[in-house]
């Protein structure tokens, strides 16, 4: 991965491809789409840029320029949505809810087929 937009993602990959990781979600920053419009659908997101920045830098200790080994489980907008494991064999969604960059989204959680978080 060579760039982290916030917890959830788009994660740029060094090939090209930006991978929305799955089942989590982060805080998003303020000028993001989702935080500039009220929508009663839109409950989960949490529109901070402290809190995105926080989320965002913890992932790239996680990610940055590691290969991650991903399965694609859809797309979503132009991005990949994807369950990774890390270098180390961790779930990178499970771990970016351990170390709180990112909260469990159940609805995706269970459509992705996530399993549990060890």
């Amino acid at each position: 991965m060579t760039r982290v937009h916030d917890g959830d993602g788009p994660l740029w990959c060094s090939n090209g491809v930006k991978v929305r990781i799955a089942g989590v979600q982060a805080p998003d920053f303020e000028s993001a789409s989702p935080c500039r419009a009220e929508d009663p659908r839109r409950l989960n997101y949490r529109c901070d840029n402290v809190a995105a920045k926080r989320s965002q830098q913890i992932v790239e200790r996680l990610v940055l320029w590691k290969t991650l080994r991903c399965e694609s489980t859809g797309k979503s907008y132009s991005r990949v949505v994807a369950r990774c494991m890390l270098p180390d064999g961790r779930s990178l969604s499970c771990a970016a809810i351990a170390v709180g960059a990112a909260v469990r989204w159940d609805r995706y959680w269970r459509q992705y087929r996530m399993g549990e978080c060890r």
